[in-house]
């Protein structure tokens, strides 16, 4: 609780900065309130505790009390996290409602630069030392979570290895869902060197040659629904012959060099620097994207990765007219913002996995969805890793992990595949497989209070098993909720036990 003055509102906010809606308050009478309500005339969100009036920690101002209603009520809910305004008047001119932005432009972006990192070639084959393999192709930051699933593989019966090929998320797609595009292959004699690589049982990457004529991929890895990959000649449905096996929510963050000073990033910069190349020529009084106005120092992924697609979804541009630079990877992405020589200047897309480990010298922006009050980080606060934003809706970039898979009769799929999508096929997951998901820094559904039914779609609440307490006490150190052996410990209000505490579901 903080400190109390007396008969005044304190707002303690520094510009773009809010913590909470207000701060503590109390005035000369004994008896201030008996209800919450009795407080509402000091503005914000006080509540009465011990009869006075007292700051709730709720914030921003103007936040929505109460259950959501639609996607604006679930941005804007009062909350206690950590927001960081992002003024889209004073910084790009978009001062009244009629003011518009151009249409997106033709971008004219750099040649693709070599990796920051070169990689050597393999010296050993992929099946070398492996009883099973499964072979599986698609996202570029899939690398964490496939370091968090081996060990579980490697001690299943019979033990599998699962060896990676890095594309992209709509290639992982095509993979399972297009014959032609069905295997994959060691590269070619002067391309992109992208191996092939596994994780052993010291969890150390190991790039590794295939065949000659290459393996066929068995499951294809995304961040997108199937049909968000989908063009006028191609349709990809899940149905019969494919089965999705959804897996983790996965956020992606804008990131940049620690050295930086900017702090947030709206929907309408994203638009102005993606969109239109940092510059709006002035249009309607608009201004520039600034510092984020050279498309040199934008560090993102192809048009059929998933952090381009389901960012281009949030900014309304289209994922073929995006500006700047493909940097082939996500581990490339992250490679060249570091490496920077303008940081200032400098933004990227980073999958969460790959932001987390590199906190201290990247930083993720707080990100302001359009029509959201403040902008809002993956976790509650800059040092957090709790998930909280992604977790309640008011943070709006995130995917699915999707894992695809041919099935035969009556769905199912082959063994080598069986092996990894039916760990996700049910509703409790292994709890060596949720401490794996939490330690990659992605949520498993359980813990998510809101879902989607489609890419960037508008929340709904979620069903079925829960998590939450369990992901805070991972995530915290501690969890508000009644710990429990089994359901027999819990009350009728939590009557599940799962993972150790008691939870409504």
């Amino acid at each position: 609780m903080r400190l109390v003055r007396p008969f005044t509102l304190v707002v303690a906010l520094a510009p773009f900065f809010a913590t909470s809606g207000c701060t503590a308050l109390v005035d000369r009478n004994t008896t201030q309130c008996s209800t919450d309500s009795d407080c509402a005339h000091f503005g914000g969100h006080p509540i009465c505790q011990n009869r006075v009036c007292v700051d709730s920690g709720l914030g921003p101002v103007g936040c929505v009390v109460g259950p959501p209603q639609g996607q604006l009520d679930y941005l804007n809910s009062c909350s206690a996290a950590t927001c960081v305004r992002f003024d889209d008047c004073a910084r790009l001119g978009l001062c009244a409602a009629e003011t518009s932005l151009p249409a997106p432009t033709t971008p004219s972006n750099p040649a693709i630069p070599p990796l920051v990192n070169p990689v050597a070639t393999p010296t050993q084959a992929c099946t070398d030392g492996a009883s099973g393999v499964i072979y599986m192709y698609g996202t570029s930051d899939f690398a964490p979570m496939l370091r968090a699933v081996q060990p579980l593989l490697s001690a299943g019966s019979p033990p599998y290895r699962a060896v990676y090929q890095n594309a992209s998320s709509c290639a992982g797609v095509a993979s399972v869902f297009d014959p032609t595009k069905s295997v994959m292959k060691d590269p070619a004699a002067g391309a992109t060197p992208n191996y092939a690589f596994y994780f052993d049982d010291n969890g150390q990457q190991v790039n590794c040659f295939l065949n000659t004529a290459g393996a066929t991929i068995e499951i294809g890895v995304s961040n997108l629904f199937s049909d968000t990959c989908s063009t006028d000649t191609t349709s990809y449905v899940s149905g019969d012959t494919v089965s999705d096996y959804t897996g983790p929510v996965v956020p992606f963050v804008l990131s940049v060099p620690e050295s930086s000073t900017q702090m947030s990033i709206s929907v309408e910069a994203l638009y102005v620097a993606f969109g239109l190349g940092g510059t709006t020529g002035g249009v309607d009084g608009t201004k520039d994207a600034l510092p984020w106005v050279d498309p040199t120092y934008y560090f993102i992924r192809s048009a059929s990765s998933g952090s381009t697609v389901l960012t281009s979804l949030l900014i309304n541009v289209p994922r073929s007219q995006f500006w700047g630079i493909d940097r082939l990877s996500t581990g490339n992405v992250r490679d060249s913002l570091l490496v920077s020589t303008n940081a200032e200047a400098s933004v990227g897309i980073l999958s969460i996995d790959y932001a987390d480990t590199n906190r201290g010298n990247l930083r993720s922006l707080f990100l302001q969805a359009s029509g959201q009050l403040c902008g809002y980080l993956p976790d509650s606060s800059g040092t957090s890793f709790d998930k909280m934003n992604v977790r309640d809706g008011h943070y709006p970039l995130w995917g699915y992990v999707h894992f695809f898979t041919p099935v035969g009769p009556g769905g199912v799929p082959a063994d080598a595949a069986k092996a990894f999508v039916s760990r996700f096929a049910i509703s409790r997951l292994d709890q060596g497989l949720i401490d794996n998901i939490i330690g990659a820094s992605l949520v498993p559904q359980c813990a998510m209070k809101v879902a989607r039914k489609s890419d960037i779609g508008d929340y709904a609440s979620t069903s079925g098993l829960k998590c939450g307490c369990y992901f805070d006490f991972k995530t915290k150190g501690k969890s508000d909720c009644a710990p429990c052996q089994s359901d027999m410990d819990c009350s009728s209000a939590t009557p599940s036990c799962n993972y150790g505490y008691c939870e409504t579901m």
